[in-house]
Parts: C-alpha cells; sequence; structure tokens
C-alpha cells in the first residue's frame, strides 16, 4: 500500500490500491480458514 506522502506526491492509482486489498482480503481469508481447522482439531482432542 502506498504511503501518504506517495499518494501526495504521485496520486493514487486506484486500480492498483483495489488489487492490493483484494490480495490482501485473500491471504486473510486463507489464514481464517486455517486458525478454524486448527481449532477443530485442538477440540476433537
Amino acid at each position: 500500500m502506498p504511503t501518504a506522502v506517495e499518494v501526495k506526491e504521485n496520486g493514487a492509482d486506484i486500480g492498483e490500491i483495489n488489487r492490493l486489498l483484494v490480495e490482501k482480503v485473500e491471504e486473510l481469508t486463507l489464514y481464517v480458514l486455517l486458525l478454524e481447522e486448527r481449532m477443530k482439531a485442538l477440540e476433537d482432542n
């Protein structure tokens, strides 16, 4: 993600920012799914 200074100096590439946000949402979704699997495994023991 660009910093506030970078956006001020160069403007904001909304398409690139949107792509980065979608990528982060995907990463966090996969992380939540992994945590759910780990919790289930612990609960089953």
